[in-house]
């Protein structure tokens, strides 16, 4: 968990990391930061936590009708 240093008044946010995360980053390296998410998604790893209540969930039962209907080859 990386810890906010510092905000600059350009926008710019110093962040912290401990060091067994950082350890092969390397000083003036570009770094992925990933939004912390609202709700519930935010306990999901990226990037399901991102589409989590965009779609609707599959069941069980919609797995075994699309691998029926591929093994009996009518999928499109």
């Amino acid at each position: 968990m990386a810890k906010v240093v510092e905000k600059r008044s350009d926008g710019t946010t110093v962040v912290e990391v401990p060091p067994a995360d950082a350890i092969e980053l390397k000083v003036g390296e570009a770094v992925d930061v990933l939004p912390k998410l609202p709700g519930p998604a935010q306990d999901q790893p990226w990037p399901f936590g991102a589409l989590a209540g965009k779609y609707p969930s599959v069941e069980i039962e919609d797995i075994k009708a699309a691998r029926r209907e591929a093994l009996l080859g009518k999928a499109e």
